[in-house]
């Protein structure tokens, strides 16, 4: 990523409040430290970075994964080296991490102390394992293999949910909530008093009804509305945290022509339901549609999350096939006596392109940023192979 550097003039505009952490790391898995000051803009705030007396840069808020304090890594650092391998040691510094915001070592420890004890009840329950008929199972699994559906957080039945679903869309309000936001969207372009009057009465809605009105103004809205507008459309649905708003936010986050509505919808759904931005990003990843595949990438680095490591490891060079048709290729020929030429036509032919995917493996970075292997796949199973193993030369496992 390229930091550009910022000239801070003598009587600045903007208001600056200095922040406490002098670590700054980015989505692209890199960093800057410094003193920082974050400096308060409208539309894209920004924190600079004091590197020394004569460089200061200047990061855009919407690049940076977390900012950490300084002291909090040190002291990391020499707890890490003091620390035995033992499982209930690595849980300790596991919740030393989370309570001092250290969340990616946080699940790493997590990890350790199951590598080291598969059965620690309390690391286990803290990566939202269960115990079933015997074994370690995911909550999210087990209810999936009950047939259970995930909704906003609760797990309903599907009979339920698809009931839920008919009730809503027949439901006299929702339809009655179309009319009246499209109402006052209208108002609201017109401008004036007016205008005015409708924003605050549309700001004021709290029906979850109105969801799917509002929901239907930022999906089918594009261009024609002005930034601002669907902005707010964003900040609306959020509010409601309901199935509508939610599906709005997830298409918004990753098809929106506009980089900013897509990023405030990607912010929405980090304090509203970041499982759900999951639950729908990841699967993306095995797209035959690269494009999709590099997009959904992106769209994952505001959820960036240690338990999905493998799937971007999958997802580093991705096969996409292409169909030629027929009597577009081109085919090289050579007669009875010899002689050669080119001739097109023939039939339609089906192309297998391997391509690698930078999203991705900036991704994998912010996750894991002290490894990188590029793009050679085999180097990255084998890193997480041993780690989760913690093999040392010893196959048994005293009991």
């Amino acid at each position: 990523m390229r930091l550009t550097v910022l000239m801070v003039a003598v009587g600045i505009a903007q208001a600056i409040s200095l922040v406490r952490a002098d670590v700054v790391e980015l989505r692209s898995g890199g960093q800057a430290e410094g003193a920082v000051k974050r400096v308060e803009q409208e539309r894209a705030p920004f924190v600079v970075v004091t590197i020394d007396d004569n460089v200061r840069v200047a990061i855009p808020e919407a690049q940076i994964s977390r900012v950490a304090d300084a002291k909090n890594l040190a002291e990391y650092r020499k707890l890490v080296a003091k620390t035995e391998q033992a499982a209930e040691a690595q849980y300790e510094l596991a919740i030393w991490c989370k309570k001092n915001q250290l969340l990616p070592q946080h699940k790493f420890h997590l990890h350790q102390a199951i590598a080291e004890d598969p059965d620690h009840s309390k690391a286990r329950a803290a990566l939202a394992y269960v115990s079933h008929e015997g074994k370690w199972i995911r909550h999210a699994e087990l209810q999936a293999q009950r047939g259970m559906i995930s909704v906003s957080g609760k797990y309903r039945l599907p009979e339920e949910v698809a009931l839920l679903d008919a009730q809503s869309e027949s439901n006299v309000d929702a339809k009655r909530w179309n009319r009246e936001v499209s109402r006052l969207r209208t108002a609201v372009l017109r401008g004036g008093e007016k205008g005015q009057e409708a924003s605050a009465e549309l700001a004021a809605i709290k029906d979850p009804t109105a969801a799917y009105a509002m929901a239907r103004e930022l999906i089918d809205s594009g261009a024609r509305q002005p930034q601002s507008l669907r902005l707010f459309w964003i900040e609306r649905l959020a509010s409601f945290s309901s199935r509508p708003a939610l599906e709005a936010l997830v298409r918004t986050g990753i098809d929106d022509a506009d980089s900013v509505v897509r990023e405030k919808a990607l912010e929405a759904l980090q304090k509203t339901s970041p499982e759900t931005a999951i639950a729908n990003y990841l699967p993306m990843l095995k797209s035959n549609d690269n494009g999709l595949v590099r997009r959904a990438a992106i769209a994952l680095t505001y959820f960036p999350n240690p338990e999905f490591a493998m799937s971007l490891v999958d997802a580093l060079v991705t096969q996409h096939q292409r169909e030629i048709p027929a009597g577009q290729g081109m085919n090289v020929g050579f007669g009875s006596d010899g002689s050669g030429g080119l001739s097109s036509g023939g039939k339609a032919q089906v192309i297998t392109d391997q391509v690698n995917n930078p999203q991705v493996l900036s991704l994998l970075r912010q996750i894991e940023p002290d490894a990188d292997f590029g793009y050679d796949q085999n180097r990255w199973r084998q890193y997480y192979a041993k780690r989760l193993s913690n093999y040392s030369g010893n196959m048994r496992r005293d009991q």
